[in-house]
């Protein structure tokens, strides 16, 4: 099966190269080979953002050689400078979270493969884009943390400090909350 993976994806056809990849997690398990297969497939279907789960993953086990990350970051490049739309709404699309539609803060990616700020998900909900039931939710996503932290540190701080400023809210200290709210509108642009 894996072999029928690799053939979809060489021949271009990355939609049957995902589905057989699926097919193969199922059936055999996870494996360093196939998780990066599907990982490449999916990246190559336009789901970056579930792809960088699935590369976390194999970042997880072991060390992936820069080039195994090609696909990844050729994404991520056209995504910034594609065509026809703008960068910010190719910001939020890609590293926005569904529910606060801020800047990612520390990222956690529910069991459906969406990832949400920790301070949004709520397991008792649904998932707000695909409606699934947020089963589990994963450990913070450090390559999408550090990757957002990299490309846009402002908006980073700005969501840092509005969560921040959400939890003291919640907890009754108003001043406190408007100083960290008052800092995120200084980041923000």
């Amino acid at each position: 099966m894996t072999e029928l993976a690799k053939e979809a994806f060489t021949s271009r056809n990355y939609h049957l190269a995902v589905e057989l990849y699926e097919r193969c997690l199922k059936q055999q398990g996870s494996s360093y080979e196939v998780l990066l297969g599907y990982g490449d497939s999916l990246v190559k279907c336009g789901r970056v953002r579930e792809s960088i789960e699935i590369y976390s993953r194999c970042l997880a086990a072991m060390s992936v050689p820069a080039e195994r990350l090609k696909h990844l970051a050729t994404a991520l490049l056209e995504d910034m400078v594609g065509v026809g739309t703008s960068f910010r709404r190719r910001f939020e699309t890609s590293f926005a979270c569904p529910l606060c539609e801020g800047t990612l803060c520390q990222p956690v990616t529910a069991g459906c493969g969406h990832t949400y700020c920790r301070n949004c998900v709520d397991p008792s909900k649904n998932c707000r884009v695909c409606g699934l039931k947020i089963a589990m939710v994963s450990e913070t996503n450090v390559l999408v943390q550090r990757l957002v932290e990299r490309w846009w540190p402002r908006e980073a701080e700005a969501s840092r400090a509005r969560h921040e400023g959400d939890i003291l809210l919640r907890k009754g200290h108003l001043g406190q909350a408007l100083e960290r709210y008052n800092l995120a509108v200084h980041f923000a642009k």
